[in-house]
């Protein structure tokens, strides 16, 4: 594939739009991609500009002919493009949405990519409503970590995909993978792929402001969910059918399973104290044998981390948090904070949570005091109805 090619059509872009594209440093680019042996990458480019959606990102990509704006790409091999069905490489705007979800914004050198199970979260230019809704109008993530194998892998995939290589493109860090990487999907699909069965009863049995907690939060913008397993209801049966129908009790114990109006990822949850839905302290520490998550005298190990959904994150844990606490004043002014934080962010230029974040306090493990994190305004809305527990699954 000659490279002059590919040039030509960014050259027929209107006059606005050809304003804010350096064909000059996008062409250098899509060479360095040609050498490194990445064509189908190259081709899969080259059609950027037939949609609106893809000349927006040649756009924002041509900020890094500054010199000072700087990218992270993961870049598929041609190995990888030959899985990629019609339905997106014959869609220009959708394949423009999955190639910005492998662009991040900043340099993320090897030697700042965490190790398993801590992860790296690098915010990408993926920012399209129909995939995205985090809060503040946020861009997507994605995580990535080391493997105890030795293998660098991006994390939430359908299949396994791993960092080949790496190289130096001017102010652009370039991973080469061995896969085209999923945009990340609803609560309910992460709910099925990670066998959480028993949660996502519980969250649709229980009803809030009209609808069940399971549908509010797929249409929430950002939260955080706490995930207990299967194995976790389980073993907890005795304590939570002993709550009969303590409604108020009932509702403190999943409040305190979620972070509303906020998505924090491991990286932050790690180095602050976060305020629950039901207005309880929410902390995290993590030790040679793992990240553990503390709410009043309860412990969770964090099983999975950084399961990215499109409007949130899920971290799976390995027991209920039954604390039976709560305070609707903290929640509601945990959640006006939050809202307000959101509004006000910056994108990451390198990996989120490398430096504080605005939407909670100063913290470290344990069990710390209230935060300015979010709420879910316990008491005030949830609308919840007695819930009982038999045979390990929630009914009304």
């Amino acid at each position: 594939m000659r490279l002059t090619s590919l040039t030509f059509p960014f050259l027929s872009l209107g006059l606005a739009t050809a304003q804010s594209i350096n064909t000059t440093y996008v062409a250098g680019l899509l060479s360095a991609l040609n050498g490194a042996g990445l064509t189908s990458l190259v081709s899969a480019a080259s059609s950027l500009n037939s949609s609106t959606v893809g000349q927006q990102l040649l756009g924002e990509l041509s900020a890094g002919s500054n010199g000072t704006t700087k990218f992270t790409i993961f870049a598929p091999n041609n190995g990888a493009f030959s899985g990629v069905p019609s339905n997106i490489s014959g869609n220009p705007s959708l394949l423009a949405d999955v190639l910005a979800y492998h662009i991040q914004t900043g340099n993320i050198s090897t030697n700042e990519i965490a190790s398993y199970p801590n992860t790296t979260i690098g915010r990408t230019l993926l920012n399209d409503s129909t995939y995205v809704q985090l809060e503040g109008g946020k861009n997507q993530v994605v995580a990535w970590s080391k493997q105890s194998n030795g293998n660098t892998t991006v994390l939430n995939q359908n299949t396994v995909v791993n960092v080949l290589s790496n190289t130096v493109y001017q102010n652009i860090q370039l991973y080469i993978i061995d896969g085209v990487l999923d945009i990340p999907g609803s609560l309910d699909a992460a709910m099925a792929a990670n066998n959480l069965n028993t949660l996502r009863t519980v969250l649709s049995t229980i009803t809030v402001g009209g609808g069940s907690l399971f549908t509010q939060l797929n249409s929430t913008r950002g939260f955080t969910l706490f995930a207990p397993t299967d194995a976790a209801f389980s073993a907890v049966q005795d304590q939570l059918t002993s709550l009969g129908s303590n409604m108020t009790a009932l509702q403190a114990v999943l409040g305190n399973h979620i972070i509303n109006g906020s998505t924090v990822y491991s990286p932050t949850l790690m180095t602050q104290n976060f305020t629950s839905g039901a207005g309880e302290s929410l902390s995290s520490h993590a030790n040679t044998s793992g990240v553990f998550i503390f709410s009043g005298n309860t412990t969770a190990e964090v099983s999975k981390p950084d399961v990215i959904l499109d409007n949130g994150v899920m971290h799976i844990i390995d027991h209920v948090l039954l604390n039976l606490q709560s305070d609707s004043s903290a929640a509601s002014s945990a959640y006006a904070s939050a809202t307000s934080a959101a509004a006000h962010t910056s994108t990451e230029q390198g990996p989120v949570g490398s430096t504080p974040s605005a939407t909670g306090s100063a913290g470290g493990g344990g069990n710390g005091g209230k935060s300015a994190a979010v709420g879910l305004g316990v008491g005030s809305g949830w609308g919840m109805i007695v819930v009982g527990l038999v045979a390990g699954a929630f009914i009304l």
